[in-house]
């Protein structure tokens, strides 16, 4: 059986923006190639969607892809929403309250909207990587009105050691909190993973678990490195997502993704979706 599904998180899998403009040519040339032989391929990121786009537009994708680490599917072409788990509107607030006490503000993402209370070079940098512009609101809880996809806490130590604790036990299973990096965690829906997500689109295009690939190199890809037919890991990658991965591959300034891919290609394990 062969796989009909890639899922290619983005940030330390296909794309460093420490390092690249863009997706490198050989990965850009290694998903030509995969789709080329029938398979779907699509983005499962942490970013918003709007910030998303312009690399879909690279790689020439067309079907649906994953944003906000799950939160969020949208289709790149119509540009419609769907599928969406974003946090209610109460306990948002609640969280952002919180978040606040420990001396820290959250970022605030509603779809494409991005909320700030004031702007810091750290948001300014924030910008700058994730081609986005933020909005300045002075009061993100009063401020906001809708149900946000996603709050993101940055921060430096000793604040964002307490942020992850904190919140479980003000709002337990209510809540998602993953540590995404040593100065960054990303709070959201708890059914809002990437994993769901993938397991939700992979029904929508009537692929089998067993014939989906997902790569990253995060703690919030271990969930759907886990639940992927084949999970794989970046050797640049976290230790927990390494643990949990069937196969590791190099990093993306080695073109690691680009390996895996032509190598399923050369094994004749990608199969048509039709």
């Amino acid at each position: 059986m062969g796989y009909k599904l890639v899922a290619l998180d983005l940030d330390g899998t296909i794309y460093d923006h420490k390092v690249h403009d863009g997706i490198p040519p050989k990965i850009k040339k290694a998903i030509n190639s995969v789709k080329e032989a029938g398979a779907v391929v699509t983005i499962a990121t942490g970013r918003m969607f709007n910030s998303t786009l312009p690399f879909c537009s690279q790689l020439g994708l067309t079907k649906p892809v994953i944003c906000y680490q799950g939160a969020l599917i949208g289709d790149p072409v119509s540009r419609r929403v769907l599928w969406e788990k974003s946090i209610p509107l109460d306990l948002a607030r609640g969280v952002i309250r919180t978040v606040e006490e420990i001396g820290l503000s959250p970022y605030i993402f509603v779809r494409d909207r991005f909320y700030v209370k004031e702007m810091t070079p750290r948001i300014e940098q924030y910008e700058k990587v994730m081609d986005i512009k933020a909005e300045i609101v002075g009061d993100p809880e009063g401020h906001l009105q809708e149900q946000p996809t996603k709050l993101v806490v940055v921060g430096e130590e000793p604040e964002i050691s307490d942020v992850t604790p904190k919140v479980k036990e003000a709002f337990g299973s209510s809540i998602s909190v993953i540590r995404t990096y040593d100065h960054l965690c990303e709070i959201g829906h708890p059914d809002g993973s990437k994993a769901k997500a993938l397991g939700y689109l992979a029904d929508r295009l009537g692929v089998k678990r067993e014939e989906v690939i997902a790569v990253g190199d995060s703690p919030n890809d271990i969930d759907m490195i886990e639940w992927a037919g084949l999970g794989v890991a970046m050797a640049s990658g976290s230790s927990e997502a390494l643990e949990v991965a069937d196969m590791v591959v190099d990093s993306v300034s080695e073109d690691g993704v680009a390996d895996l891919l032509n190598g399923l290609l050369d094994q004749g394990r990608v199969s048509s979706l039709v």
